[in-house]
């Protein structure tokens, strides 16, 4: 009776018992829910890394180019800042060209003045060529009837001398009479002189065609002078055509679709060559660069498929494919290289650079983000 009292007296012991002996089995539940749950993750987490090559300190690059001056001036534009979104042929900047239009001009003047110069030469050439021609083809012709006249009296001669030879052998054989030998002897005097002033006349032909052919030669001056004022022209042509890549190289323009990464120089500074002016880059060409152990490159081979998960954005899964791995570990193009001449030596594992090229090209994905990438290196 008294344990029933007892029992009557405090109700709630027992349930107490109960929920007592019930939450020390809940906890052993939970414990092994907790370490499955852990083993499970660790075995995937191991088994990813038998898998898959992990990398967490990759970035994202892209193709950022420099654009630069070609020639020294005042920026007299700047239209854009940086962020702004541009368009292939949009204006970037623009550098004073005033000095430069200036001495172009300058050019052009010269130029026209010599081709004036040229015409002139070309007139003068053409009026010399008309008067010397005809007073050449004239004494030409004139020398050839005095070559033909002395021809004609030569043969005239030799027969005028054979009979005066004839007659005067006859005279002295009494065949013929004093006055035919007269005859015959004035004739031949006669037909020698002729000859004599025939040959005399080829001779001032001769000097005279010789003089138009000096004035025919004087085309050959004059054309050597237009073959000079030619090369002048053509020099001073090339002298505007460089001018006007002076002037066409002070308005720069974007080279593509993209977006202005940054700005070095303000609307009226004075800008040398070379001088960067601005920074751009294409957002559709970016990819991402990674560093792989030189322990895990071996793994690697273009095509492997890849998935990239960036900082930025976290959830968001991108898809890629290795399409390039580096021959050269980055150590070598370091600025201060160790070459370990002390002998103190501590190994350190090198690592390449691998290049994985993006599914999507997403604008949003800038040049230096940190993203992991995790490489599917083995097919289960």
């Amino acid at each position: 009776m008294a344990t029933r009292e007892s029992d009557t007296a405090h109700p709630h012991r027992r349930p107490a018992r109960a929920h007592a002996g019930f939450s020390g089995r809940g906890k052993i539940v939970l414990l092994s829910v907790a370490a499955l749950l852990l083993a499970t993750s660790g075995g995937h987490w191991v088994y990813k890394r038998w898998t898959h090559v992990y990398l967490d300190d990759a970035r994202v690059d892209g193709e950022v180019i420099t654009v630069s001056s070609r020639v020294s001036g005042w920026v007299t534009d700047l239209p854009v800042i940086e962020g702004d979104q541009v368009k292939k042929g949009q204006l970037l900047a623009r550098v004073d060209a005033r000095d430069s239009v200036l001495q172009r001009d300058v050019l052009v003047a010269k130029l026209k003045a010599l081709e004036n110069q040229v015409e002139a030469v070309k007139a003068q050439t053409g009026q010399v060529d008309e008067e010397t021609l005809g007073k050449y083809q004239s004494e030409r012709n004139r020398l050839a009837a005095a070559e033909a006249e002395v021809a004609s009296l030569a043969i005239q001669l030799k027969q005028a001398r054979y009979d005066y030879e004839r007659a005067k052998e006859l005279a002295d054989a009494k065949w013929v009479s004093p006055q035919a030998m007269e005859r015959a002897r004035s004739t031949y005097h006669q037909v020698q002189e002729s000859h004599r002033k025939a040959q005399a006349e080829v001779a001032a032909a001769r000097g005279t065609l010789a003089a138009a052919g000096g004035s025919r030669r004087q085309l050959e001056v004059m054309q050597h002078q237009l073959d000079v004022l030619s090369h002048q022209a053509e020099e001073i042509r090339a002298e505007i055509r460089r001018r006007d890549v002076d002037i066409a190289d002070r308005t720069i323009v974007s080279p593509a679709d993209g977006r202005v990464v940054m700005t070095f120089v303000r609307q009226g500074e004075h800008v040398s060559p070379g001088q960067r002016i601005l920074m751009f880059h294409d957002p559709s060409e970016i990819w991402v660069e990674a560093n792989v152990k030189e322990t895990e490159v071996r793994l690697l081979q273009p095509g492997m498929k890849a998935e990239i998960r960036v900082d930025a954005y976290p959830g968001k899964v991108y898809e890629g494919e290795v399409f390039r791995v580096g021959r050269t570990a980055t150590s070598k193009f370091a600025l201060l290289p160790d070459p370990n001449p002390s002998g103190n030596f501590t190994k350190i594992t090198q690592r390449l650079p691998v290049r994985i090229r993006l599914a999507e090209k997403d604008p949003a994905l800038r040049p230096g983000m940190m993203v992991e990438v995790s490489i599917a290196v083995r097919n289960n």
